[in-house]
This record gives structure tokens, sequence and C-alpha cells, in this order.
């Protein structure tokens, strides 16, 4: 699983994006739902919030709507906290959307805790005892 404390922008923030369109790239505002994929590169899927200069054709097409943006295209987070939020983020569960050229497929994240014997930092190899062998 992907750490999410490693990236730049965390699940729910607020963030500036551009977003390739017919017409020209435009800037638009949206909300991080999840680390993706998008062919073969880092991604995030957004919920799109606002298009700047836009018109209502694009409005209707990409407004409040999913759409995945490579990671190189998101240019700033916001400091503004989304009314909502919660509530997309609760409807959208954490998983990592793929997009190639079979199309769009999202996959359930799965957390799995192993457990690992860790060395005691207070022993050293000397101070510790020599393994007992069962004698035949």
């Amino acid at each position: 699983m992907i750490d999410e404390s490693a990236l730049n922008y965390k699940r729910g923030d607020l963030v500036e994006f551009k977003l390739a369109l017919g017409g020209g790239p435009r800037d638009c505002v949206g909300l991080i739902l999840n680390t993706a994929v998008l062919f073969g590169r880092a991604a995030r899927q957004l919920w799109i919030v606002e298009i700047k200069d836009s018109t209502p054709a694009l409005d209707t097409a990409w407004l409040n709507k999913k759409h995945i943006v490579h990671e190189t295209d998101i240019f700033c987070g916001l400091p503004s906290v989304f009314i909502g939020r919660e509530t997309l983020l609760r409807e959208n569960p954490v998983c990592f959307p793929v997009r190639n050229i079979n199309g769009l497929s999202e996959v359930p994240a799965a957390m799995i805790s192993v457990a690992l014997p860790v060395a005691r930092k207070d022993m050293t190899a000397q101070d510790s005892e020599p393994i007992q062998t069962p004698a035949e």
C-alpha cells in the first residue's frame, strides 16, 4: 500500500491543477480522493470542484465528477476546507484507480499487518545469551 504520509498532497486536500481539454488546458480546483496510476505514472483521483474560465458545456461535462490527473499536473495545495469533504471521502473509500488502454478499474485497498521480530535496542550481540541446543 502506498504510504500517504510520503506524498505532497494527502487524501482530502484541496488542490489546484491543470486539466487538458480539447479547447486547451484549464486551471481547476479539486479534492483529492485517492492515489492512482495513469498510464504507468503516479497520479491522483480528484473530485472536480471548480473550472476557471469555464463554459456551461464544460461545467456539465466535467464539474462534480471524478477524474484522474498526473501528479505533475497538480501545482499547488489550497489552505481552504471544502464543505462536503467528509461526505465525498466517505462515499469514495480508499482504492487505487488505474486507467490504461483497457479503461478504468478501481482496486480496493487492503491493509495487511505482519508482525516482525525486532531486535531489542538495549542489548548488543555480546550481551545476548548463547543459543541453547538440546542435548542428544
